[in-house]
Protein backbone atom coordinates (compact mmCIF):
# COMPACT_ATOMS: atom_id res chain seq x y z
CA UNK A 1 0.00 0.00 0.00
CA UNK A 2 2.90 2.39 0.77
CA UNK A 3 5.31 3.50 -1.89
CA UNK A 4 8.99 4.37 -2.21
CA UNK A 5 7.97 8.01 -1.95
CA UNK A 6 7.09 7.53 1.72
CA UNK A 7 8.63 10.08 4.06
CA UNK A 8 9.39 9.47 7.73
CA UNK A 9 9.70 11.91 10.62
CA UNK A 10 10.47 11.36 14.27
CA UNK A 11 8.16 12.59 17.04
CA UNK A 12 9.11 12.80 20.72
CA UNK A 13 6.44 13.30 23.37
CA UNK A 14 7.33 13.00 27.08
CA UNK A 15 10.18 10.66 26.22
CA UNK A 16 8.11 8.45 23.90
CA UNK A 17 9.65 8.22 20.44
CA UNK A 18 7.49 7.65 17.38
CA UNK A 19 8.59 7.22 13.81
CA UNK A 20 5.73 8.40 11.60
CA UNK A 21 5.86 7.45 7.92
CA UNK A 22 3.29 8.59 5.39
CA UNK A 23 2.70 7.99 1.68
CA UNK A 24 1.02 11.39 1.28
CA UNK A 25 3.47 14.27 1.56
CA UNK A 26 0.78 16.90 2.09
CA UNK A 27 -0.59 15.05 5.13
CA UNK A 28 2.86 14.68 6.67
CA UNK A 29 3.63 18.35 6.04
CA UNK A 30 0.36 19.29 7.77
CA UNK A 31 1.35 17.22 10.82
CA UNK A 32 4.72 18.94 11.10
CA UNK A 33 3.05 22.37 10.96
CA UNK A 34 0.74 21.35 13.81
CA UNK A 35 3.60 20.01 15.96
CA UNK A 36 6.39 22.61 15.96
CA UNK A 37 9.27 21.60 18.19
CA UNK A 38 8.13 17.98 18.56
CA UNK A 39 9.34 16.54 15.26
CA UNK A 40 12.78 15.86 13.87
CA UNK A 41 14.84 13.08 12.35
CA UNK A 42 13.53 9.51 12.71
CA UNK A 43 14.72 7.52 15.74
CA UNK A 44 16.92 4.51 15.13
CA UNK A 45 15.04 2.57 17.85
CA UNK A 46 11.56 4.10 18.19
CA UNK A 47 9.07 2.95 20.81
CA UNK A 48 6.35 2.72 18.14
CA UNK A 49 6.40 2.87 14.34
CA UNK A 50 3.32 4.39 12.70
CA UNK A 51 2.49 4.41 8.99
CA UNK A 52 -0.22 6.57 7.47
CA UNK A 53 -1.93 5.59 4.21
CA UNK A 54 -3.99 8.24 2.37
CA UNK A 55 -6.08 6.44 -0.26
CA UNK A 56 -7.88 8.41 -2.95
CA UNK A 57 -8.89 5.41 -5.12
CA UNK A 58 -10.41 3.17 -2.47
CA UNK A 59 -12.12 -0.20 -2.89
CA UNK A 60 -15.68 -0.90 -1.82
CA UNK A 61 -16.47 -0.14 1.80
CA UNK A 62 -16.15 -3.12 4.12
CA UNK A 63 -13.18 -4.67 2.31
CA UNK A 64 -9.88 -4.92 4.14
CA UNK A 65 -7.17 -2.61 2.80
CA UNK A 66 -4.50 -5.07 3.97
CA UNK A 67 -4.28 -7.97 1.46
CA UNK A 68 -2.86 -10.53 3.90
CA UNK A 69 -5.42 -9.80 6.64
CA UNK A 70 -7.66 -12.70 5.64
CA UNK A 71 -4.85 -15.10 6.58
CA UNK A 72 -5.63 -14.23 10.19
CA UNK A 73 -8.51 -15.58 12.26
CA UNK A 74 -11.86 -13.77 12.15
CA UNK A 75 -12.80 -11.82 15.29
CA UNK A 76 -16.47 -10.92 15.04
CA UNK A 77 -17.72 -8.80 12.14
CA UNK A 78 -15.01 -6.17 12.16
CA UNK A 79 -11.59 -7.65 12.91
CA UNK A 80 -9.01 -10.24 11.97
CA UNK A 81 -6.58 -11.34 14.68
CA UNK A 82 -3.41 -13.38 15.09
CA UNK A 83 -0.88 -13.85 17.89
CA UNK A 84 0.76 -10.50 17.17
CA UNK A 85 -1.42 -8.93 14.51
CA UNK A 86 -4.88 -7.34 14.54
CA UNK A 87 -6.62 -5.74 11.55
CA UNK A 88 -9.67 -3.56 12.19
CA UNK A 89 -11.29 -3.23 8.77
CA UNK A 90 -14.66 -1.83 9.93
CA UNK A 91 -14.00 0.74 12.63
CA UNK A 92 -17.15 1.96 14.27
CA UNK A 93 -16.30 5.66 14.35
CA UNK A 94 -15.47 6.23 10.70
CA UNK A 95 -16.35 3.74 7.98
CA UNK A 96 -13.47 5.06 5.85
CA UNK A 97 -10.83 4.43 8.55
CA UNK A 98 -8.99 1.12 8.96
CA UNK A 99 -6.32 0.25 11.53
CA UNK A 100 -3.71 -2.44 11.92
CA UNK A 101 -1.61 -3.26 14.98
CA UNK A 102 1.27 -5.73 14.83
CA UNK A 103 4.60 -6.49 16.40
CA UNK A 104 7.59 -5.47 14.29
CA UNK A 105 11.13 -6.74 14.59
CA UNK A 106 11.97 -4.36 17.46
CA UNK A 107 8.83 -2.33 18.24
CA UNK A 108 5.06 -2.28 17.67
CA UNK A 109 3.96 -1.18 14.22
CA UNK A 110 0.67 0.63 13.74
CA UNK A 111 -0.97 1.29 10.35
CA UNK A 112 -3.59 4.01 9.86
CA UNK A 113 -5.38 3.82 6.51
CA UNK A 114 -7.91 6.44 5.47
CA UNK A 115 -10.03 6.31 2.29
CA UNK A 116 -10.75 9.84 1.11
CA UNK A 117 -13.92 9.78 -1.00
CA UNK A 118 -15.80 13.08 -0.59
CA UNK A 119 -18.84 13.88 -2.69
CA UNK A 120 -19.03 17.10 -4.65
CA UNK A 121 -21.87 18.21 -2.38
CA UNK A 122 -19.81 17.68 0.76
CA UNK A 123 -16.82 19.53 -0.72
CA UNK A 124 -19.06 22.47 -1.59
CA UNK A 125 -20.35 22.59 1.98
CA UNK A 126 -16.95 22.05 3.61
CA UNK A 127 -14.10 23.28 1.38
CA UNK A 128 -11.56 22.51 4.14
CA UNK A 129 -12.77 18.92 4.49
CA UNK A 130 -9.38 17.44 3.56
CA UNK A 131 -7.62 19.41 6.28
CA UNK A 132 -10.29 18.49 8.80
CA UNK A 133 -9.54 14.84 8.04
CA UNK A 134 -5.81 15.57 8.36
CA UNK A 135 -6.47 17.05 11.81
CA UNK A 136 -8.50 14.00 12.86
CA UNK A 137 -5.74 11.65 11.68
CA UNK A 138 -3.27 13.49 13.92
CA UNK A 139 -4.82 11.61 16.84
CA UNK A 140 -4.28 8.18 15.28
CA UNK A 141 -0.84 8.92 13.86
CA UNK A 142 0.66 10.64 16.92
CA UNK A 143 -1.40 11.23 20.06
CA UNK A 144 -3.11 7.89 20.54
CA UNK A 145 0.00 5.72 19.97
CA UNK A 146 2.04 7.93 22.34
CA UNK A 147 -0.76 7.96 24.94
CA UNK A 148 -1.06 4.17 24.76
CA UNK A 149 2.67 3.78 25.34
CA UNK A 150 2.57 6.20 28.30
CA UNK A 151 -0.45 4.34 29.69
CA UNK A 152 1.26 0.95 29.47
CA UNK A 153 4.73 1.99 30.63
CA UNK A 154 4.00 4.74 33.19
CA UNK A 155 0.37 4.33 34.19
CA UNK A 156 -0.68 7.71 32.78
CA UNK A 157 -4.33 8.35 31.95
CA UNK A 158 -5.91 10.96 29.68
CA UNK A 159 -8.43 13.48 31.02
CA UNK A 160 -10.63 15.89 29.09
CA UNK A 161 -9.73 19.03 30.99
CA UNK A 162 -8.22 22.46 30.73
CA UNK A 163 -5.34 23.26 33.05
CA UNK A 164 -3.70 26.48 34.21
CA UNK A 165 -0.52 26.94 36.19
CA UNK A 166 -0.28 29.02 39.34
CA UNK A 167 3.40 28.96 40.13
CA UNK A 168 4.40 25.38 40.88
CA UNK A 169 0.84 24.08 41.06
CA UNK A 170 -1.90 23.33 38.55
CA UNK A 171 -5.62 23.99 38.56
CA UNK A 172 -7.59 21.43 36.59
CA UNK A 173 -10.96 22.25 35.01
CA UNK A 174 -12.60 19.12 33.67
CA UNK A 175 -15.85 18.89 31.76
CA UNK A 176 -17.49 17.85 28.51
CA UNK A 177 -17.42 20.13 25.49
CA UNK A 178 -19.37 23.35 25.99
CA UNK A 179 -19.34 23.21 29.80
CA UNK A 180 -17.17 26.30 30.25
CA UNK A 181 -13.78 24.75 30.96
CA UNK A 182 -11.89 26.63 28.23
CA UNK A 183 -13.58 29.94 29.05
CA UNK A 184 -12.73 29.52 32.74
CA UNK A 185 -9.11 28.64 31.99
CA UNK A 186 -8.64 31.62 29.67
CA UNK A 187 -10.28 33.93 32.20
CA UNK A 188 -7.81 32.80 34.87
CA UNK A 189 -4.96 33.57 32.46
CA UNK A 190 -6.31 36.99 31.49
CA UNK A 191 -7.51 38.12 34.92
CA UNK A 192 -5.45 36.26 37.49
CA UNK A 193 -2.00 36.16 35.89
CA UNK A 194 -1.92 32.38 35.56
CA UNK A 195 -0.33 30.46 32.69
CA UNK A 196 -2.24 28.27 30.27
CA UNK A 197 -1.06 24.65 30.33
CA UNK A 198 -3.82 23.11 28.22
CA UNK A 199 -7.33 23.99 27.12
CA UNK A 200 -8.50 20.52 26.11
CA UNK A 201 -6.56 17.41 27.20
CA UNK A 202 -4.06 16.46 29.90
CA UNK A 203 -2.31 13.33 31.08
CA UNK A 204 -2.24 12.41 34.76
CA UNK A 205 -0.35 9.76 36.72
CA UNK A 206 -2.36 10.40 39.88
CA UNK A 207 -0.03 12.97 41.44
CA UNK A 208 1.16 15.12 38.50
CA UNK A 209 -0.48 16.84 35.53
CA UNK A 210 1.13 16.73 32.07
CA UNK A 211 -0.51 18.85 29.33
CA UNK A 212 -0.96 17.22 25.96
CA UNK A 213 0.94 19.46 23.52
CA UNK A 214 -1.73 19.81 20.84
CA UNK A 215 -2.79 22.83 18.78
CA UNK A 216 -5.28 25.13 20.48
CA UNK A 217 -8.46 25.90 18.57
CA UNK A 218 -9.86 29.25 19.68
CA UNK A 219 -12.82 31.20 18.36
CA UNK A 220 -13.20 34.99 18.37
CA UNK A 221 -14.98 34.97 21.75
CA UNK A 222 -12.10 33.07 23.36
CA UNK A 223 -9.51 35.43 21.91
CA UNK A 224 -11.51 38.46 23.07
CA UNK A 225 -11.67 36.98 26.55
CA UNK A 226 -7.89 36.62 26.63
CA UNK A 227 -7.40 40.22 25.52
CA UNK A 228 -4.26 41.66 27.07
CA UNK A 229 -3.75 38.38 28.91
CA UNK A 230 -2.59 36.73 25.71
CA UNK A 231 1.07 37.28 26.61
CA UNK A 232 0.48 35.75 30.05
CA UNK A 233 -0.76 32.55 28.43
CA UNK A 234 2.79 31.42 27.77
CA UNK A 235 2.87 32.66 24.19
CA UNK A 236 0.26 31.71 21.61
CA UNK A 237 1.65 31.46 18.10
CA UNK A 238 -0.76 31.36 15.12
CA UNK A 239 -0.34 28.18 13.10
CA UNK A 240 -0.09 28.42 9.34
CA UNK A 241 -2.54 25.58 8.77
CA UNK A 242 -6.19 25.55 7.67
CA UNK A 243 -8.59 24.86 10.52
CA UNK A 244 -12.31 24.84 11.07
CA UNK A 245 -14.48 27.68 9.79
CA UNK A 246 -15.21 29.16 13.22
CA UNK A 247 -11.88 28.61 14.99
CA UNK A 248 -8.25 29.47 14.38
CA UNK A 249 -5.38 27.27 15.48
CA UNK A 250 -2.53 28.32 17.75
CA UNK A 251 0.51 26.65 19.23
CA UNK A 252 1.16 27.13 22.92
CA UNK A 253 4.85 27.51 23.65
CA UNK A 254 4.91 25.55 26.90
CA UNK A 255 8.03 25.29 29.03
CA UNK A 256 9.82 21.97 28.68
CA UNK A 257 8.82 20.18 31.86
CA UNK A 258 8.70 16.41 31.69
CA UNK A 259 8.26 16.34 35.48
CA UNK A 260 4.71 17.68 35.23
CA UNK A 261 2.91 19.93 37.71
CA UNK A 262 1.34 19.06 41.05
CA UNK A 263 -2.46 19.52 41.03
CA UNK A 264 -3.79 22.01 43.58
CA UNK A 265 -7.50 22.06 42.74
CA UNK A 266 -9.97 20.22 40.52
CA UNK A 267 -13.12 21.93 39.22
CA UNK A 268 -16.01 20.47 37.26
CA UNK A 269 -17.98 23.42 35.81
CA UNK A 270 -21.60 23.60 34.73
CA UNK A 271 -23.85 26.48 33.79
CA UNK A 272 -26.30 27.60 36.43
CA UNK A 273 -28.87 30.31 37.20
CA UNK A 274 -26.63 31.35 40.09
CA UNK A 275 -22.86 31.22 40.45
CA UNK A 276 -21.47 28.97 43.16
CA UNK A 277 -18.61 26.72 44.20
CA UNK A 278 -19.38 23.56 46.16
CA UNK A 279 -17.04 20.99 47.63
CA UNK A 280 -17.19 17.60 45.93
CA UNK A 281 -16.24 14.35 47.65
CA UNK A 282 -13.16 12.70 46.08
CA UNK A 283 -15.01 9.50 45.18
CA UNK A 284 -17.78 11.45 43.44
CA UNK A 285 -15.23 13.69 41.68
CA UNK A 286 -13.29 10.73 40.25
CA UNK A 287 -16.53 9.19 38.97
CA UNK A 288 -17.50 12.47 37.33
CA UNK A 289 -14.13 12.84 35.63
CA UNK A 290 -14.46 9.28 34.33
CA UNK A 291 -17.94 10.14 33.06
CA UNK A 292 -16.61 13.30 31.39
CA UNK A 293 -14.06 11.17 29.54
CA UNK A 294 -16.74 8.80 28.30
CA UNK A 295 -18.87 11.73 27.13
CA UNK A 296 -16.03 13.37 25.22
CA UNK A 297 -15.29 12.42 21.62
CA UNK A 298 -11.48 12.65 21.74
CA UNK A 299 -11.11 10.53 24.88
CA UNK A 300 -13.93 8.12 24.08
CA UNK A 301 -12.34 7.53 20.67
CA UNK A 302 -9.07 6.80 22.45
CA UNK A 303 -10.87 4.21 24.60
CA UNK A 304 -12.17 2.25 21.64
CA UNK A 305 -8.80 2.59 19.87
CA UNK A 306 -6.97 1.07 22.84
CA UNK A 307 -9.69 -1.57 23.27
CA UNK A 308 -8.36 -3.21 20.10
CA UNK A 309 -4.83 -3.08 21.50
CA UNK A 310 -6.06 -4.60 24.77
CA UNK A 311 -7.72 -7.36 22.77
CA UNK A 312 -4.45 -8.08 20.98
CA UNK A 313 -2.00 -7.50 23.84
CA UNK A 314 -3.92 -7.64 27.14
CA UNK A 315 -2.09 -6.44 30.22
CA UNK A 316 -3.68 -7.56 33.49
CA UNK A 317 -4.60 -4.65 35.76
CA UNK A 318 -4.24 -1.91 33.15
CA UNK A 319 -7.93 -0.90 33.11
CA UNK A 320 -7.97 -0.78 36.90
CA UNK A 321 -4.87 1.42 37.01
CA UNK A 322 -6.56 4.03 34.81
CA UNK A 323 -9.38 4.44 37.33
CA UNK A 324 -6.92 4.42 40.22
CA UNK A 325 -5.07 7.39 38.69
CA UNK A 326 -8.30 9.42 38.75
CA UNK A 327 -9.00 8.30 42.32
CA UNK A 328 -5.52 9.33 43.42
CA UNK A 329 -5.80 12.71 41.67
CA UNK A 330 -9.06 13.55 43.43
CA UNK A 331 -7.69 12.40 46.77
CA UNK A 332 -4.64 14.71 46.66
CA UNK A 333 -6.39 17.82 45.23
CA UNK A 334 -9.58 19.35 46.68
CA UNK A 335 -12.46 19.02 44.22
CA UNK A 336 -15.38 21.36 43.54
CA UNK A 337 -18.44 21.76 41.37
CA UNK A 338 -18.25 25.21 39.78
CA UNK A 339 -21.56 26.85 38.91
CA UNK A 340 -21.26 29.47 36.17
CA UNK A 341 -23.91 32.16 35.76
CA UNK A 342 -23.41 33.45 32.22
CA UNK A 343 -25.35 36.66 32.92
CA UNK A 344 -22.94 37.66 35.71
CA UNK A 345 -19.89 37.57 33.45
CA UNK A 346 -16.56 35.93 34.08
CA UNK A 347 -15.32 37.98 37.08
CA UNK A 348 -17.34 36.06 39.72
CA UNK A 349 -16.12 32.76 38.27
CA UNK A 350 -12.49 33.85 38.62
CA UNK A 351 -13.13 35.08 42.15
CA UNK A 352 -14.76 31.79 43.14
CA UNK A 353 -11.80 29.80 41.80
CA UNK A 354 -9.26 32.03 43.54
CA UNK A 355 -11.25 31.76 46.75
CA UNK A 356 -10.62 28.01 46.82
CA UNK A 357 -6.84 28.40 46.75
CA UNK A 358 -5.26 27.81 50.16
CA UNK A 359 -3.76 31.29 50.41
CA UNK A 360 -6.95 33.25 49.71
CA UNK A 361 -10.62 33.56 50.62
CA UNK A 362 -13.21 35.96 49.26
CA UNK A 363 -16.60 37.08 50.57
CA UNK A 364 -18.24 36.01 47.31
CA UNK A 365 -16.82 32.52 47.50
CA UNK A 366 -17.85 32.12 51.14
CA UNK A 367 -21.36 33.43 50.45
CA UNK A 368 -21.94 30.93 47.68
CA UNK A 369 -20.85 27.85 49.57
Amino acid sequence: MSSAADTTIGIRLYGVSLNVRCDHVELLDYLTRLLPGLHGAPDTSPDVEVTGHWITDPPERGESLFPDATDLETLGKRMYIGDDDLVWFKTGRDRDLQLRFRQGDASPRFDVAYCYRPTDKKLAQRPNLKYRKFFDLLRYLVYYPAAWHLERTRGWTMIHAAAVGDGSRAILIGGPGGSGKTTTALALVANAGMTLLSENLVFCDGTRIYPLPEPLRLDDDSLALLGDGLEKSGGLEPLDAPGSKSKSMYWLDRPSDDDGTAPALVFIPQFSARGYVRALEPAAASERLAAVNRLTLEVNDYYWYTAALDMLWPEPGNARRQLEALEQLTSVAPCYTLGIDRRAGIAPVVENVLGCLPHSATPLQEANR
